[in-house]
């Protein structure tokens, strides 16, 4: 799986954009100005994100969004779209989403969750402390 980031990754907090997921594809794709792209090839157990569940993040989630359970249940096992609701949503608040599903996943026993996003099939993967798990390839150009 590939992931591609406008910068080295040196480290991974819970400060990114996904707290500490990291999104990868089957292919390379070009989603920031970037020369280089990341390889992960460790055996990944992925659930997908339409058999996510945990009362905890469900309530996590329906806090967030100012919503009842039932539609944050949904929007965590992605049934519903959260730029299609009532509340206002924003590209911080969808990551925040796809943060908690990769960490439900984890909850649930795999490394990370299966899921759908602008680019198409999405794996969200919980990267805190799996640095050396990511190998960096550099794109020489002309």
């Amino acid at each position: 799986m590939f992931h591609t980031s406008p910068i080295k990754i040196e480290s991974i907090n819970n400060n990114g954009v996904a707290g500490s997921c990291l999104f990868f594809s089957d292919d390379v794709y070009v989603m920031t100005a970037s020369g280089s792209y990341y390889v992960y090839e460790a055996y990944f157990d992925c659930v997908r994100a339409s058999q996510l569940y945990d009362e905890v993040i469900i309530s996590e989630i329906a806090e967030h969004f100012d919503c009842d359970l039932k539609l944050a249940e949904s929007l965590l096992d992605a049934s519903e779209n959260e730029w299609c609701q009532d509340f206002d949503c924003d590209a911080e608040k969808s990551w925040w989403l796809q943060e908690k599903r990769g960490q439900c996943a984890v909850k649930m026993g795999f490394d990370g969750c299966e899921d759908e996003d602008e680019n198409g099939t999405v794996y969200i993967i919980p990267m805190l402390g799996r640095e050396d798990e990511l190998k960096l390839i550099e794109v020489v150009n002309g």
